[in-house]
């Protein structure tokens, strides 16, 4: 889906999306990450999980929701994308062994699929005319295809290869070509069509990663995990020259690009540099250092404009680099995020920053700005942000599943004093008091442990089975609700299916002052998110059961004041909302936005997050922030 673009209509007072945030490319240490631009250099296609994305190379990190766009088709992995010449259609592949022809305008339908061989497609190529396709990869017998574009009809045999093809291209000029490389070491050469084997070279000591024509179509390029660059006759396949290694060059050269006037060479190195070369001398022109990190390691490269190359390293951070007429290389701009699935997101009301972060072990914090990274090192669980009472400097606890607790400046965007061992697994966690320094912790154990920058203040095993969510109201008197898996056992033979959520009433800052108040009964599954409203005259609970219930906390009773049903699968997230509303998101990838004085009143926002949304959190300014499996940052105002 293109965003703001093929988004549902908004109703009136409902959520519009003002910012979207996608998830960098995907990559994977020992492979390159495949990434293209469209012909005239205005967008970047990368693959994300299952997504193709695409967005554009002026003003990135800072883009417009209509100018991204993201297409969601695929039920696997994706590898590679490339848009055809014209600017009409786009290819992409994916881990299933098969590659989908879908539009690069208007509703971005698919066209066509076609299933190739059962393993992973690593790379796809086109002609300049936009009527043939190429594709290969890692197939038992067949691992790499030529085809005309609308039908899938094949033209020839693209072979010669014993094991998984790496890279492949098209030599659009008459007689037309096929190149490929291969972990075989070999880069073959075929002639057609109907194209077929017409020679191969073994120049390469390993692994052949890239191979591509130049845009002349006089030349070809090969780079491999030998640290060498090799260029090729373009028509007849003959070696030309192998490249003089540069002083100090080692690992693999993962990707390489031409540039416009086929002149030049750009290539993205395991040495974390990316090296421009100049084809004529076949030496190495310039090159440039992105850092001395193993996530700086520079595993994809495009030469998008004249002036502009565009490089992804390790951890997925996109590089902006100006190309000076010489070919000098300087840094013009980074843009940093996550990748992968997002779990949760917190806002700082006083700031308005979100914090956010995900499976792969990285928290972003994102201004007004880009994001802003660190890596934690741990799947993120949980974040807890602070309100506008809070009078400390900017900072939000991150919670991650080795069990620590850690404190991170906002500012800074680094870890803050000592982590806090918890040693038990967090289902949840909430501040205790006003002024937010001490926060109630829930864990796996039937516990509930107080923290503090200092450490554990205390523990108590507050409730008889495990809990499955958490929240609090800070007091004096406050609030805690816990929800907790339903009891074993039968009755009158058949299995309990009542799951409570047990409020306490906080008296005061210790163990003792946790005082159980009422048990709530209304669900059937597993609670999955509590929250309380601003006034504390609401709690929200959602179930595994599609439901969402709002408790009226007004009397010494707790009541149902509403009980909705309309998600359609596993309500994972609730958060109240400054003007008195809720939202609510769920895995059947929407948002709700409902209001408990008008329980008929309610706004739906369809496909939000693809694969479901995970986590929500409201804004200052009256709106919301979403995450979602799709590794997305939606974030919404409402009129």
């Amino acid at each position: 889906m293109a965003y703001a673009k093929t988004s549902p209509p908004v109703a009136p007072g409902g959520p519009a999306l003002v910012r979207v945030v996608p998830p960098l490319p995907s990559t994977e240490r020992g492979a390159y990450c495949s990434i293209s631009c469209d012909k005239s250099g205005e967008r970047m296609i990368y693959c994300s999980g299952s997504n193709v994305i695409w967005r554009p190379v002026a003003g990135m990190g800072a883009e417009k929701p209509e100018d991204i766009l993201c297409w969601k088709s695929h039920t696997k992995k994706t590898t590679c994308a490339a848009m055809s010449p014209n600017g009409q259609w786009v290819l992409s592949g994916d881990t299933t062994g098969a590659v989908r022809l879908w539009g690069a305008k208007g509703e971005h339908a698919q066209k066509s699929e076609y299933k190739l061989w059962s393993g992973t497609v690593k790379d796809v190529s086109w002609s300049d005319d936009s009527t043939r396709i190429f594709a290969c990869g890692d197939g038992k017998e067949v691992r790499a295809a030529a085809m005309i574009w609308d039908t899938g009809s094949k033209t020839g045999e693209v072979g010669g290869h014993t094991k998984q093809v790496n890279s492949i291209s098209f030599r659009s000029q008459r007689p037309f070509r096929v190149v490929t490389g291969s972990e075989d070491m070999q880069v073959a050469f075929h002639q057609g069509p109907p194209f077929k084997f017409l020679k191969s070279h073994s120049t390469h000591s390993n692994f052949v990663n890239c191979v591509r024509y130049s845009p002349d179509g006089n030349w070809v390029l090969s780079a491999g995990s030998d640290s060498k660059v090799c260029v090729y006759e373009g028509k007849d396949g003959e070696l030309v020259k192998e490249f003089a290694k540069p002083a100090g060059i080692s690992g693999s050269l993962w990707f390489a690009a031409w540039s416009s006037d086929s002149a030049r060479i750009v290539t993205a190195g395991g040495d974390k540099k990316i090296r421009v070369w100049d084809r004529e001398s076949g030496a190495q022109t310039s090159e440039a250092a992105v850092g001395t990190a193993l996530s700086d390691m520079q595993i994809g490269v495009s030469w998008a404009t004249e002036s502009r190359i565009i490089s992804v390293s390790l951890d997925g951070r996109i590089f902006l680099w100006e190309v000076s007429p010489d070919g000098q290389l300087s840094l013009a701009g980074t843009v940093d995020g996550t990748q992968g699935p997002l779990n949760c997101v917190g806002c700082d009301r006083k700031t308005g920053s979100l914090i956010y972060g995900g499976t792969e072990g990285t928290v972003a914090v994102l201004g007004s700005s880009a994001p802003r990274k660190v890596s934690i090192g741990k799947g993120i669980s949980h974040i807890l942000s602070h309100s506008e009472a809070y009078t400390g400097d900017p900072e939000a606890w991150i919670i991650s599943l080795d069990d620590c607790l850690r404190r991170l400046s906002l500012t800074s965007t680094e870890v803050l004093g000592t982590p806090v061992e918890i040693k038990e697994f967090v289902v949840g966690a909430d501040w205790m008091d006003t002024a937010e320094t001490k926060m109630l912790v829930a864990t796996s154990k039937n516990n509930v442990i107080c923290v503090s920058a200092g450490g554990i203040e205390w523990s108590k095993a507050a409730v008889p089975r495990r809990p499955t969510a958490m929240a609090s109201r800070p007091g004096p008197p406050g609030l805690m609700a816990v929800a907790v898996e339903k009891p074993d056992g039968m009755v009158a033979g058949v299995a309990s299916s009542q799951f409570d959520i047990m409020l306490f009433e906080v008296k005061d800052a210790s163990a003792d002052g946790i005082v159980e108040k009422a048990v709530l009964q209304k669900h059937s599954g597993e609670v999955c998110g509590l929250s309380f409203s601003p006034s504390g005259a609401f709690l929200a609970s959602s179930d595994a059961l599609n439901k969402v219930v709002v408790w009226s906390l007004g009397s010494e009773a707790p009541v149902v004041k509403v009980d909705w049903s309309f998600h359609t699968a596993r309500v994972t997230c609730l958060d109240w909302l400054a003007n008195g509303k809720l939202v609510s998101g769920s895995l059947d990838c929407s948002l709700f936005v409902w209001d408990p004085e008008s329980p008929a009143s309610k706004v739906k926002v369809a496909a939000a997050h693809k694969g479901g949304v995970s986590a929500v959190a409201a804004c200052p300014d009256g709106g919301f922030a979403s995450v979602g499996h799709d590794g997305f940052v939606l974030v919404h105002s409402l009129s």
